[in-house]
């Protein structure tokens, strides 16, 4: 199917042509990413062979989408918890969705990862805070959190803050970091959950995508 979609007549002839793009940092890649596409527009991200290298060069770890950028604004709304933080929040491209879509929330990031080559899409910048300092000075109900970094936990910090009586949490799942606590319980959020793409879903069923083995879960934390 990915040859097809690409035109090409064998395996070898799309690696080659996506190293040549890898190259020249995938500025002449006719793939392009816009976190507001339709979920079949970005899901062809998945189909190319270096989608990690793709992802590393443009800073994308959860591929945005007009599907799941919908579901998951209903489902911030349908909580009604104020104030929302986003921490972790990267080149604001989430927030920055969500806010189109009248969810109302601050935004921070401690800039310790590089931004991405992409040109942003949107005008908004997080504000420069670590996020514990963030949840001191927001004290928020809320908290939201896409692809926490690799080996930190700050859900504990998110627990201990006795402002907050729920969190998001969108990425790859940690048995650790996601498992249950005393006082709090979990669910899916399903229709997000569905919509979900991310840097490590290689290959995607353009027809089924609730069929689609994801990597990058959406799941709700409540305080109990």
């Amino acid at each position: 199917m990915s040859l097809e979609l690409f035109g090409y007549k064998s395996v070898q002839e799309k690696i080659n042509q996506e190293k040549q793009w890898m190259k020249n940092n995938f500025t002449d890649c006719p793939v392009k990413y816009d976190p507001e596409a339709a979920w079949r527009d970005n899901a062809v991200i998945c189909r190319l062979s270096l989608l990690k290298p793709y992802c590393d060069t443009f800073g994308i770890y959860q591929i945005l989408n007009r599907e799941f950028n919908d579901a998951l604004a209903a489902e911030v709304k349908k909580l009604g918890l104020h104030p929302i933080l986003e921490v972790g929040a990267g080149n604001g491209d989430l927030a920055a969705v969500l806010r189109s879509r009248g969810v109302k929330l601050e935004a921070v990031d401690n800039y310790a990862e590089p931004p991405g080559k992409e040109p942003r899409y949107n005008v908004f910048k997080p504000e420069n805070m670590d996020y514990c300092d963030a949840l001191v000075k927001y004290k928020p109900q809320l908290v939201i959190c896409s692809w926490m970094p690799q080996g930190c936990d700050w859900t504990r910090d998110f627990r201990a803050t006795s402002s907050v009586a729920a969190y998001i949490l969108i990425g790859e799942e940690d048995r650790v970091i996601w498992g249950d606590n005393p006082g709090w319980r979990s669910r899916v959020l399903k229709e997000p959950n569905k919509w979900s793409l991310c840097r490590l879903d290689n290959g995607v069923d353009f027809e089924r995508p609730e069929l689609w083995w994801r990597h990058s879960k959406v799941v709700l934390f409540e305080r109990i």
